[in-house]
């Protein structure tokens, strides 16, 4: 009656990753992080993702980083200037003219709605109906 439940492929992909990553083990058994956040990270960031290099056995770890070139720079700095690469200049301009033109736009209705302002007073004024409390 021994019934095994059988895992979601996601999970049995993670623990392989897990025995590539040995250092993960350790992190989890000091109370740093738990299984849960490596699981999520991992799900969101992907295997090849520099991060895990530092949970790699000591010789595989270097040879990663000596692999990909660390052209880019580790870390943050990597990850901006990979985004600063991949950004569209042209699409950029179009968005960037856009916002400028809804500023524009968000500006003229305010000086309307000022001008506005003071066009009710003189209106009071000159209004035979209009009675000033003395």
């Amino acid at each position: 009656m021994g019934v095994k439940k059988k895992q979601h492929p996601s999970v049995q992909q993670f623990k392989e990753f897990v025995r590539k990553h040995p250092k993960l083990i350790q992190e989890v058994r000091s109370g740093t992080k738990t299984w849960q956040q490596f699981y999520e990270e991992w799900y969101l960031l992907g295997e090849s993702d520099e991060m895990w290099n530092a949970y790699k056995p000591e010789g595989e770890a270097s040879t990663a980083a000596a692999a990909q070139g660390n052209a880019d720079g580790p870390g943050f700095m990597g990850q901006m200037m990979t985004f600063i690469k991949n950004i569209d200049m042209d699409q950029l301009q179009t968005h960037l003219a856009s916002v400028t033109s809804a500023i524009g736009s968000v500006q003229q209705v305010i000086q309307q709605f000022q001008g506005n302002k003071a066009a009710p007073q003189q209106q009071q004024q000159n209004n035979p109906f209009f009675f000033q409390k003395d």
